[in-house]
C-alpha cells in the first residue's frame, strides 16, 4: 500500500522518497526503495525481500508499524508521519562471527547523523540504542541469517523518534524517550535526516567491510556513555554487576567485576546503576 507523497495526517507530511533521492550521494545502499503507509514490522519485511534474493543496499521505510519490534521482543512505538521506521538489507562479506560488528557500526553512523541535528551528546548504550541525557531517542534491531561458514544476509533495522512530542507519547515511556523535536523545540525535515544517515550507514558500513571494525572502534568509543560506570547486565542464564570497561576488536562488552575479573559480553540488556 503506497502513500501519496502529498497525504498528510495530523499535521505530519508523508515521505517523499522522490526527495530523499535527490542528493543522495552512496556506493551501496539505497538502489531499491520499498514505502509503505503501514507494515506490521519493516524488519519482518525485509527479512521476506532478502529470502527472495532482494539484493544487497534496498530499504524499506514506513510511515507507522502495527508490530515495531525492539531488542528482547519489546515493542517500539510507531505513530504515524512522525519519525522514522526504517530496514536496509544487507549482504556483507564477513564472517559470522564478525556479524555482530554490523550492529555496533550502524550505532556509529546513527549516533554522528543524530549530532548534526542536536547541541546535546548523543550516547551509545551498548549495543544499539542512542541515548540523550539518559532518555532514548532511537533504536536499532539487527536480525541475521547465516550457517557455520557465511552470512547470507543482515536486516538493520532502525528507529528514530523525529517529530515525536513528548505530550503525545503513551504515558508509560515519556519519562524514558525523547525526540528530536523535542530537544531542539521545532520539527524535523525528516527527508534530510535520513538522507544523511543512509549516507553515514554506506561510508560506515564499507570501512567495515573494506578495512575492519578497528577502524571504526574510536568513533563508537566516543559515544559510549558508561566507560567506567557501574552496570547490570541480564543474560539468559546469569547476571554480572561490575564497570563497563568498553568494548573489544570483536565489539563484544567488557566489564570489569568487583573482585576484577573482565566479563565479555555478546548479548544481553545492559541497564546503568549510576548517571
Amino acid at each position: 500500500m503506497s502513500v501519496s507523497d502529498s497525504l498528510q495526517v495530523g499535521g505530519g507530511t508523508a515521505w517523499s522518497i522522490d526527495e530523499l533521492r535527490r542528493g543522495l550521494t552512496v556506493k551501496r545502499l539505497g538502489g531499491n526503495f520499498h514505502y509503505f503507509a503501514e507494515l506490521d514490522s519493516t524488519n519482518t519485511y525485509a527479512r521476506q525481500l532478502a529470502e527472495n534474493g532482494a539484493g544487497e543496499g534496498e530499504i524499506v521505510i514506513a510511515e507507522a508499524q502495527t508490530q515495531g519490534r525492539g531488542r528482547l521482543g519489546r515493542r517500539w512505538q510507531s505513530p504515524p508521519f512522525a519519525n522514522l521506521y526504517f530496514s536496509v538489507i544487507l549482504r556483507p562479506e564477513l564472517p559470522p562471527a564478525q556479524a555482530p560488528q554490523i550492529t555496533l557500526t550502524a550505532a556509529v553512523a546513527l549516533a554522528e547523523t543524530v549530532a548534526w541535528f542536536i547541541a546535546q551528546p548523543a550516547v551509545i548504550k551498548w549495543p544499539n540504542d542512542i541515548l540523550v541525557h539518559g532518555k532514548k531517542l532511537a533504536g536499532i534491531l539487527t536480525e541475521a541469517s547465516c550457517d557455520a561458514e557465511r552470512v547470507h544476509y543482515v536486516i538493520v533495522g532502525i528507529g528514530v523518534n523525529l517529530n515525536y512530542r513528548v505530550a503525545a507519547m503513551p504515558e508509560e515511556i515519556r519519562a524514558q524517550a525523547t525526540s528530536i523535536a523535542e530537544l531542539t523545540g521545532k520539527s524535523l525535515h525528516r527527508e534530510s535526516f535520513l538522507r544523511r544517515l543512509i549516507q553515514g550507514l554506506d561510508r560506515c558500513y564499507g570501512e567495515l567491510e573494506e578495512i575492519g571494525f578497528a577502524q571504526l572502534a574510536p568513533r563508537w568509543e566516543a559515544h559510549f556513555g558508561l566507560r567506567g560506570k557501574r552496570v547490570r547486565v541480564e543474560l539468559l542464564d546469569q547476571i554480572i554487576v561490575g564497570r563497563a570497561m568498553g568494548i573489544d576488536k570483536d565489539g563484544a562488552l567488557l566489564v570489569e567485576e568487583e573482585h576484577g575479573a573482565i566479563k565479555r559480553v555478546i548479548a544481553g540488556d545492559v541497564i546503568p546503576l549510576e548517571s
